[in-house]
Parts: structure tokens; sequence; C-alpha cells
């Protein structure tokens, strides 16, 4: 595969040692990126597999730049790797690099054999429920979903 600056910038990009960071607002806010154009490929048979990502985050100290997190999830393109795997990866990584207070990510997966798939997980840091963001993230989450059916 040619080296050129997209190759080399998502390939940099796909370990979290190289991502840029940022410190997070200091007012709590809850924020919801939609991420259209996911790819990965089925590890049975290395066929793409097409997805659009929905993530709601509530941030503690820290923000991804978002230029980042787009070449970050572009370098799934050529991974061998389920829906599911792919969703709680994703949620983990950002979780944990991020030091999250609570992740929401749903992936909406384009049809495959007149079979849709929508897998979805959180993560949350304990006692993060308290939080006076719960009814926010409680509306999003329920309009995403609303959308979606």
């Amino acid at each position: 595969m040619d080296n050129k600056y997209g190759h080399e910038e998502i390939n940099k990009m796909a370990s979290p040692d190289n991502w840029e960071i940022w410190p997070a607002p200091k007012n709590e806010e809850v924020i919801y990126q939609c991420f259209p154009e996911f790819s990965c490929k089925c590890p049975r048979s290395g066929y793409p597999d097409f997805a659009k990502i929905h993530l709601i985050i509530v941030p503690d100290e820290k923000v991804l730049e978002m230029k980042c997190l787009k070449l970050w999830l572009n370098s799934y393109r050529d991974k061998g790797i389920s829906h599911e795997n792919a969703t709680q990866e994703i949620a983990d990584t950002l979780f944990n690099t991020l030091s999250l207070k609570y992740i929401y990510i749903l992936m909406e997966y384009t049809p495959r054999g007149n079979l849709t798939t929508f897998p979805m997980t959180k993560r949350m840091k304990l006692n993060w429920e308290l939080s006076s963001m719960k009814d926010e993230v409680a509306i999003i989450k329920r309009r995403l979903l609303e959308k979606l059916c």
C-alpha cells in the first residue's frame, strides 16, 4: 500500500499513544458525535462492513482532538473485527484513554444479508449516575433510538 499522507496519518493515529488530547471544558457537558463512514472487515469473509457510529460522551478532564478521532476510526478499515467486538473495543479505548465519566456508543451497521445490527454499549465511572448530566444523556439516547426505529 502507498505511504501517502493519509495512510501515514491513519497508521500513526491507530495508537492512542499518538493522540492529541486536550483539557476538557471546566463545566460538565455532554458531547454527541456521529461518524457516518466507519468501515472494517468481516473476520470470517473479509468483506467490508459499514456503519455509522454514534457517540455520547461526558468528559472528565480530557477530550480527544477531532482529527485524531476521525483518523483513529479510519484505522479500522482494514481490520478484521466483528460488529460486536468493534463496538466494545472503541468504547473501551476511548473510556480508558480519556478517563471519561461516561460513554455510550451505538454502531448503526448497514444491513447485510437482510439483517440489520446495532450493537451498543456504555461505560461509566462509579457514582456518575448522580451527576446532573444524566437527564441530558437520557434525552439524547432516546432521540437517537427514536430516529433509528
